[in-house]
């Protein structure tokens, strides 16, 4: 039979942690693909269709890219190819000092090492004006990219978001977004050109698990009594009548001040009474008339 105990807040700890799943993309990717990976190419121009899955535009990828991630590092002077993230102050009181053009928090800046570069060239000769992107759905990334587990035949994620092809800087990764994106070899000047190939990309997904244990304690005053239908004396069992404790209804075995129940299941209820789970304990377990016994239990959702 069971009893029916109610758990505080202290008795509940959430302990979130990370994991981790090895993804990989065997030879060239396509521009659709049923597993939802797919690569797209965007160009400043505005005679140029075809951009990717959701839309018609190569010039809007283009814009939308730039905008999204590129918008706070465009630099008129330079010709819109500069990165200045390491330039802005962040103050305890939230406020940002530095050049107008570097309010990072925007743009998703994920570390002080991470550049942005970006052309605003118009699109032409050796790829002028145009990037490449690769985009990974989230059911393959969980809740981000983790950092530096990015890698294909021709560069490789630095994990602070910037994109390595030998020592030069190509492009960046946004981990949250599963995107990778190559806005050209920076060895001639940042975002030069997009030519890249995405084969055999691989990247290890992060997905966050809460474990939540609760603590389930038997003091020393609790659960000393049973209800369980055996341990009724062998002159009544089976009898349809309420029973009051005492010996005339119990065997004799139960009536000592040594008889300790055994406990062998928690549940947890909520507060409608609703079972939510069941814990199966390894062996039955004694419970204490003398300590307190806590019974741990672990969820992870």
């Amino acid at each position: 039979m069971s009893y029916l105990k109610t758990l505080n807040s202290t008795d509940v700890i959430v302990t979130p942690f990370t994991v981790h799943k090895q993804f990989s993309y065997d030879g060239s990717v396509p521009t659709y693909n049923e597993e939802g990976v797919f690569e797209g190419i965007g160009y400043n121009s505005s005679s140029n269709a075809g951009g990717g899955i959701g839309t018609g535009s190569t010039q809007l990828v283009y814009n939308s890219i730039k905008q999204l991630y590129y918008s706070n590092y465009l630099e008129n002077g330079r010709n819109g190819k500069v990165s200045n993230v390491a330039t802005a102050s962040f103050n305890t009181d939230g406020t940002v000092i530095g050049p107008r053009y570097t309010p990072n928090y925007i743009n998703n800046i994920q570390s002080s090492e991470e550049f942005r570069y970006f052309t605003t060239e118009s699109f032409g000769g050796v790829f002028e004006g145009s990037i490449k992107y690769l985009s990974i759905p989230s059911k393959l990334f969980g809740d981000y990219i983790k950092p530096g587990s990015y890698s294909d035949n021709q560069v490789s994620d630095d994990g602070q978001g910037n994109l390595i092809e030998g020592s030069t800087n190509v492009g960046n990764i946004i981990y949250k977004e599963g995107l990778i994106i190559i806005t050209g070899n920076t060895s001639t000047g940042p975002g030069s050109g997009q030519f890249h190939i995405f084969q055999n990309p691989q990247w290890e997904s992060s997905y966050t698990i809460y474990e939540t244990q609760y603590k389930c304690t038997i003091r020393a005053n609790e659960f000393n009594y049973s209800l369980n239908p055996s341990l009724l004396s062998s002159s009544i069992v089976g009898q349809n009548e309420i029973l009051e404790s005492g010996s005339a209804a119990y065997a004799d075995f139960v009536t000592g001040s040594d008889f300790s129940p055994y406990v062998t299941t928690i549940g947890l209820y909520d507060d409608n009474q609703n079972l939510l789970a069941v814990g199966k304990l390894a062996q039955p377990l004694p419970t204490s008339q003398t300590t307190d016994t806590t019974i741990l239990i672990n969820l992870d959702r």
